[in-house]
């Protein structure tokens, strides 16, 4: 008898919607639900309407992201194999550098990308899970930095190819149809050439693995391996041919350009605690975000509780293999939505907000999940005590508790915008969330110089250079501040230790070539353009020094 009605609410949990299984019912799935369809376009465009007129912010965005030859030459861009690149040059070149497009691209990715969550999440778990998770997948907050931020777009792309290849698997699952598995495997080969992503698009193979094994199927089964096999083998292809390759180069990047110590940095077994404390906090309680998440310095009782935490997410997936193992699945996929960031070597940053966008799409269907799941116990209790009447079991707790949390994500979202606007914004409100992240100091002062406040510019940089000694960035912008202000002196002392400290911080030996070019010590001069040259040797500026300093050495 127990079992019977533990088979039945089951069957009930599971029961889906879609229909479609073809293109004629597929138009149909779309015409009967339009109308939700025009709900996510609007609700897009509402929650992110006030960063549409948002300006670049000083990280990465209009300096590295979008200045790259690849955006300003078609022909480069296609030689680039990179499918967004393609894609963002096209943008570039039809509206220049307008921060205003790059937003609304960026929030027609969202857009898209909401329908096709719409479209799995019916596949998997039905149309009132589908419908919550969605908007709750649009409105979170930890997806702005993914929207909102301009480099963070990127993540959103990939993530338009990874929900098509999870999209059409299951639907070959569901109909046992071939043609499919095809689909989903051209798609996800696609990816791999043409959507490299840093490797990020590796995830979906894992993802598809654990859809498949805890979702979709009612067991673990072994035999499934060779319905993986197109995704493992190509896969495999992939990591032998290009990623020692992008391991390196992202080392690389990672020390010169971060000043990240690889060699000395926390060992994996004790990252792994702070990872899916961040990644699960983020996820289900959205209150703190913040571009860094560096520099502050973890108690014993926090750590504590960030292992205690990532053994309760442990015991959840083991309790609820036997319970309801869609959500051992969920909690799962979560974790290797951001693998990456659990490499032995350090390649991605151990909490990003932007890493989570993937993962909210299974955060959101659990918290669906879970309203149902107390609707329904709402309606036993009801229904044991009398209190229903002339057979309606139904009560409004998945209407208002959705309500709400929508509205809270939403309000949360909109104000995260409001930080993102511009630079002056974003820094401000990361000295409340990273109070000793010398990055965030070194960036408010970089906004101050812009504004002409050298004093408080200063200021910044030295807490920044304070917080981290090695931080070449920070003492080469203090020796800029002396620059401008006229005292050479300290002007040489900082520029000169910032290139001692990382050489190919070529901006200082271009400064310290126009000072001695204004000192008339050409000598000088000529070894610092070199030095410049010899790191950015299409420099203008640089060619342009060197050229005159051996005018001047000549006569």
């Amino acid at each position: 008898m127990k079992k019977d009605k533990e088979i039945k609410s089951v069957d009930v949990v599971n029961n889906s919607d879609l229909t479609f299984y073809n293109f004629k019912t597929f138009k149909k799935f779309i015409k009967e639900n339009k109308l939700f369809i025009v709900v996510i376009t609007i609700f897009t465009l509402l929650i992110y309407a006030n960063i549409i007129t948002g300006d670049f912010v000083n990280l990465d965005d209009y300096s590295k992201a979008f200045t790259s030859p690849e955006f300003h030459d078609f022909g480069l861009a296609l030689k680039s194999f990179d499918a967004f690149t393609i894609v963002m040059s096209v943008v570039v070149q039809t509206f220049g550098i307008n921060s205003s497009v790059f937003h609304i691209v960026s929030i027609m990715f969202h857009m898209l990308n909401g329908i096709l969550v719409f479209i799995l999440l019916n596949i998997l778990f039905g149309k009132k899970i589908s419908i919550i998770g969605t908007l709750l997948f649009i409105a979170h907050p930890a997806n702005t930095e993914a929207i909102s931020w301009h480099a963070g777009v990127w993540y959103a792309g990939r993530a338009s190819i990874i929900i098509p290849t999870l999209i059409f698997f299951a639907l070959f699952k569901k109909t046992d149809n071939k043609i499919y598995l095809l689909i989903s495997t051209l798609i996800y080969v696609f990816s791999l050439i043409f959507y490299r992503g840093g490797g990020w698009i590796l995830v979906t193979p894992f993802l598809l693995v654990l859809m498949d094994q805890f979702i979709i199927e009612k067991k673990i089964k072994f035999s499934n391996i060779k319905q993986y096999l197109p995704y493992l083998l190509t896969s495999l292809a992939f990591a032998i041919a290009l990623l020692p390759g992008y391991i390196k180069e992202r080392v690389q990047g990672l020390e010169t350009l971060y000043y990240v110590d690889t060699a000395t940095a926390t060992p994996l077994i004790n990252r792994i605690p702070y990872t899916i404390y961040m990644e699960y906090t983020t996820l289900f309680y959205p209150k703190t975000l913040s571009i860094y998440h560096e520099g502050k310095y973890i108690t014993p009782a926090e750590y504590t509780f960030m292992v205690f935490l990532t053994f309760a997410v442990i015991f959840a997936i083991f309790y609820f293999m036997k319970k309801d193992r869609r959500i051992s699945g969920l909690l799962l996929m979560i974790i290797f939505g951001v693998l990456p960031s659990f490499s032995p070597v350090i390649v991605a940053w151990i909490a990003a907000e932007r890493y989570l966008y993937i993962p909210s799409i299974f955060s959101s269907a659990i918290i669906g999940i879970g309203l149902i799941y107390f609707e329904n116990k709402i309606n036993e209790k009801n229904k044991k005590q009398g209190k229903v009447k002339k057979g309606v079991e139904k009560n409004n707790f998945v209407l208002y508790a959705s309500i709400i949390i929508i509205s809270l994500y939403s309000l949360r979202t909109v104000l995260r915008n409001n930080d993102l606007r511009n630079s002056k914004n974003l820094w401000i409100a990361s000295k409340k969330t990273a109070p000793y992240s010398y990055r965030v100091y070194n960036n408010m002062g970089d906004v101050l110089a812009n504004e002409g406040d050298l004093e408080g510019a200063l200021e910044n940089f030295k807490r920044s250079y304070a917080l981290k000694p090695d931080y070449a960035d920070a003492v080469h912008n203090i020796g800029h501040i002396y620059m401008v202000q006229g005292n050479i002196p300290q002007a040489i002392r900082y520029l000169e230790q910032s290139l001692q400290m990382n050489p190919r911080l070529y901006p200082s030996a271009y400064k310290l070539g126009i000072i001695y070019m204004e000192e008339k010590d050409f000598e000088n001069a000529k070894k610092y353009f070199e030095a410049c040259l010899q790191y950015e040797p299409t420099s203008a500026d640089c060619n342009a020094g060197l050229q005159t300093a051996n005018q001047m050495l000549a006569q």
